[in-house]
């Protein structure tokens, strides 16, 4: 059995450490599934995606992994992590978005007494540009012969590792795209989201009670649920268009915790709460994951969110992070390139519009208000599978979108599951 030293820096919020925990779970549920040791110096941050975390440990077991500080520095500190190698050196490391090595690791791969061969792979970003075809499986040198080096980049196409399709996820998109359980599915899950934030619904005195009875919530499989989770930005004129929206179809907003919530909610607050708004706690991955699932259109941000909404094939709108000179731009328009040739020119063209309306920005601002119109995208989401049911039929462009939408995702399974991927290339290489 490979063991997998995993590394991970939680430099960007929880994108980094969320995307690491996801392969971590990925990688075990494989049939011949590694061993893992998961080096990390933010153990708080990752404690609130996998509540098994104890961040004041250094040395801890969890899920069956070997979980291991980053700063593993002092006498009991060093014994931890000796007994944690002594009969299992490093040999293949995957150093997540070049994210480096720790000290005392990278005393161990490059000892000159060890003539032992060690493998480092780095696991790069994800992205749609096409560098990411061209540089995947690509050799890199190291200051020792002994130490090789690789990367290994997922990506949208059968050319690259692919995007991860952890169980978890997988299961809660099969669970909430059948209609005949997807009502009392949907109420549980928002039955514990209201439980949660402590929060009540906006729109009934009704669910006062919604969290000890879930019977008590409105009838959640007649709400289109709008999912937002995004960066600093005025959101008046999305909620404008969820308002628009809501006049002839029943909408549900579940807005995230951080950057965007307040903003969102000031936002809806202005507009006279013109729908029913759940401002969200932060919630572990699993839970979070049940949730974008459930959800019919998805504003998402980041890396890993943005991977799980072109995989649950819902019409959504990705917020990538603002850069220098606008350069998010770069990135968005080759994700759009990989969608656009699963749409019909009339279907995609509200789909591209609203993208780059929604990121063409030099900065972040609670002020900074775009000119997207995300009306197409919600008729879209309307004329889709579940939220369909039981409604006269949709229009011709909305259902043409929200069909585009759901072959891209399918091309992305069709690509095959990173965790495996990675495996075979490591069996390939080690």
């Amino acid at each position: 059995m490979m063991t997998i030293d995993m590394l991970c820096r939680v430099v960007d919020n929880y994108g980094d450490i969320g995307v690491v925990y996801r392969l971590a779970r990925a990688l075990s549920e494989l049939d011949e599934a590694p061993r893992l040791r998961l080096v990390v110096d933010d153990l708080s941050a990752f404690s609130l995606l996998e509540p098994g975390i104890d961040p004041g440990r250094a040395v801890q077991s969890v899920r069956g992994w070997t979980v291991l500080s980053w700063a593993l520095t002092g006498p009991e500190s060093a014994a931890a992590r000796n007994a944690a190698y002594e009969d299992d050196p490093a040999l293949v490391v995957l150093e997540c978005f070049a994210c480096g090595r720790p000290d005392w690791l990278e005393a161990m791969l490059f000892d000159p007494s060890d003539a032992v061969a060690r493998t480092i792979v780095n696991l790069e970003y994800l992205t749609a540009e096409p560098y990411a075809d061209e540089f995947h499986r690509m050799p890199s040198l190291t200051r020792s012969r002994k130490v090789r080096k690789y990367m290994f980049l997922p990506g949208f196409t059968a050319a690259t590792g692919g995007l991860i399709l952890d169980g978890a996820f997988m299961r809660s998109l099969d669970r909430f795209s059948r209609a005949e359980s997807a009502g009392a599915d949907r109420r549980e899950l928002l039955a514990r989201a209201v439980h949660a934030s402590c929060r009540k619904l906006a729109d009934a005195a009704a669910v006062d009670a919604a969290a000890a009875d879930p019977a008590s919530l409105p009838a959640t499989e007649d709400r289109i649920w709008a999912l937002v989770f995004g960066y600093e930005r005025d959101y008046g004129r999305m909620v404008d268009d969820l308002a628009m929206f809501a006049q002839d179809r029943p909408v549900l907003a579940l807005v995230a915790g951080g950057k965007s919530q307040p903003c969102f909610m000031a936002a809806w607050e202005r507009a006279g709460r013109p729908f029913p708004a759940l401002a969200l706690p932060f919630l572990d991955q699993e839970t979070w994951d049940a949730i974008l699932a459930a959800s019919d259109f998805l504003v998402v941000r980041g890396e890993d969110s943005m991977s799980r909404a072109a995989l649950a094939g819902k019409p959504f709108l990705w917020q990538a992070y603002p850069q220098d000179g606008a350069h998010q731009l770069v990135k968005v328009k080759a994700l759009l390139d990989r969608m656009k040739p699963h749409f019909t020119a009339e279907a995609f063209r509200p789909v591209e519009a609203a993208f780059l309306a929604v990121n063409d920005r030099l900065r972040d601002s609670p002020l900074t208000c775009g000119s997207e119109r995300v009306l197409p995208l919600l008729e879209a989401a309307a004329a889709s599978g579940r939220a369909a049911a039981g409604r006269t039929a949709a229009r011709g462009t909305a259902r043409g979108t929200a069909e585009g939408f759901a072959s891209f995702a399918k091309s992305l399974s069709g690509n095959g599951n990173l965790a495996l991927n990675l495996m075979t290339y490591l069996r390939e290489i080690v």
